[in-house]
């Protein structure tokens, strides 16, 4: 009898603990890194700050071969439909779960930010939010596979893209 007793608790365990073990799982299999975030940024930054043209692939410390640009009010769920990849970049499984409700959906939830999503061989390499203060990009069309993007500065610190 006490056998039967302790096989509903050790049932019920086991039922909790798959959806957590597959949760876990997911929040492993699509972080990223965002390794070269801040030298990235750093570069960006003095290039813009130089008042020249550069090429975006000179002052990226990674390897990539798609940039994907989303504009503001872009969500969570229209950006992983256009990249057709899932990813986060919380450091803890608490961040991924608050991310995976409503308070995630909207990363770029004012008007002031935009994003850059940097991919090579389908999976995402860097994944940057800037304040358009400092870096405006929301004239670029949404994806670019060209490695020889142009980045100018025009009326103060805002980036305007052309092509040589």
């Amino acid at each position: 009898m006490n056998k039967k007793k302790l096989i509903i608790p050790f049932i019920l365990l086991i039922v909790l603990l798959i959806p957590f073990g597959m949760s876990y799982f997911s929040f492993q299999s699509q972080q990223i890194s965002n390794q070269g975030e801040k030298e990235f940024t750093t570069r960006l930054e003095k290039a813009i700050s130089q008042g020249s043209a550069f090429k975006l692939s000179e002052i990226t410390p990674f390897d990539w071969d798609r940039v994907y640009v989303f504009k503001p009010y872009t969500t969570k769920s229209d950006m992983e439909k256009i990249t057709a990849v899932s990813w986060n970049t919380r450091h803890t499984y608490v961040g991924y779960l608050l991310d995976r409700t409503f308070l995630g959906e909207y990363p770029l939830d004012d008007d002031s930010l935009n994003k850059l999503v940097f991919m090579k061989d389908g999976k995402v390499v860097l994944d940057v939010t800037f304040n358009r203060a400092t870096a405006d990009f929301t004239g670029m069309k949404e994806t670019w596979y060209d490695k020889d993007i142009w980045l100018g500065s025009e009326e103060g610190n805002h980036v305007v893209i052309f092509r040589p």
